[in-house]
């Protein structure tokens, strides 16, 4: 948990610039891509270009970027939710300067909030307003109507994808679905576990000929993250591979990939935070309005 110390430098910080809070997703088209490694490294290498970012683990049932990062949770976003507590209790401070709220199995718990619930967490959401310059959803594979709230009330939406063909329809799938929902929704693709930079290349201009041929919609190259070993060892021994082996190849794509990424500026921000939190609580109203029309 940040100490008050800390969090009063965060808005000392936050007032002395005008850089505006960028909200986004990653997410994926299914399970099993590494989807959680690359949202927990590219937030760190963000990080490390000096960037304030938290890291919000929305993984729901599975949440593991605790895990992932080496560094234990005392509360989660179920705590918030059922104790009433400041969302300043249940952030907390992981390696390279890196800020991050805990998922868990109780997160599913989120799909059924009240008006009340739903009202006092955009309500702590806003308090993180110029706080934070980038704010992280890991989104869980196979997303539910709660996830897609928080998609589409976001900047953009980073997409993991892999060479493997089931890996690409489904992200092709994942894109049809956000375009229908909201089809000004800017979305990036990173291609992970790919043996060289022509193939990620390949399916990328795969992905992009057909979105661009059946919904008139453009994606974006974010580059990619190669099959590399000493990732699979980072995870055993529980620490971002970025910080286990800073030289390798998976650490040098993941670093372009964020240098790129807050290299991408718009000619105009479409939605700013306030915005976001407005677009948020109206998703949540809007389900339940439907849900009670069922």
């Amino acid at each position: 948990m940040r100490d008050q110390a800390e969090i009063l430098r965060l808005k000392i910080e936050a007032a002395s610039s005008d850089q505006p809070t960028k909200v986004f997703s990653v997410l994926s088209g299914k399970g099993g891509v590494g989807k959680s490694n690359v949202a927990v490294n590219f937030s760190l290498a963000l990080s490390k270009l000096g960037k304030r970012v938290l890291l919000v683990d929305l993984d729901i049932g599975m949440g593991n970027v605790n895990l992932l990062l080496g560094s234990p949770s005392r509360r989660t976003i179920v705590d918030l939710l059922d104790q009433r507590l400041s969302i300043w209790e249940i952030i907390e401070k992981g390696p390279g300067n890196l800020s991050f709220i805990a998922g868990g199995s109780g997160l599913t718990r989120m799909v059924e909030m009240d008006e009340r619930k739903s009202a006092f967490f955009a309500a702590q959401l806003q308090d993180l307003s110029s706080i934070y310059e980038y704010i992280v959803f890991d989104i869980g594979a196979g997303v539910s109507e709660t996830s897609l709230n928080f998609i589409m009330a976001g900047h953009e939406a980073i997409l993991v994808t892999t060479p493997e063909i089931t890996s690409v329809t489904d992200a092709y799938s994942m894109i049809k679905m956000l375009h229908a929902r909201c089809p000004e929704l800017p979305v990036f693709t990173v291609v992970n576990q790919c043996r060289s930079t022509r193939e990620a290349m390949e399916v990328h201009q795969r992905l992009a000929k057909v979105t661009s041929e059946f919904l008139n919609k453009e994606i974006k190259n974010l580059g990619s993250v190669p099959f590399d070993p000493s990732v699979q060892l980072a995870v055993k021994r529980q620490k971002p591979f970025l910080l286990h082996q800073p030289r390798s190849p998976a650490s040098a794509g993941i670093i372009r990939a964020a240098h790129q990424f807050s290299g991408n500026v718009k000619e105009e921000q479409s939605i700013s935070y306030q915005r976001f939190i407005e677009r948020l609580t109206a998703f949540f109203k809007k389900g339940r309005d439907e849900s009670w029309k069922r």
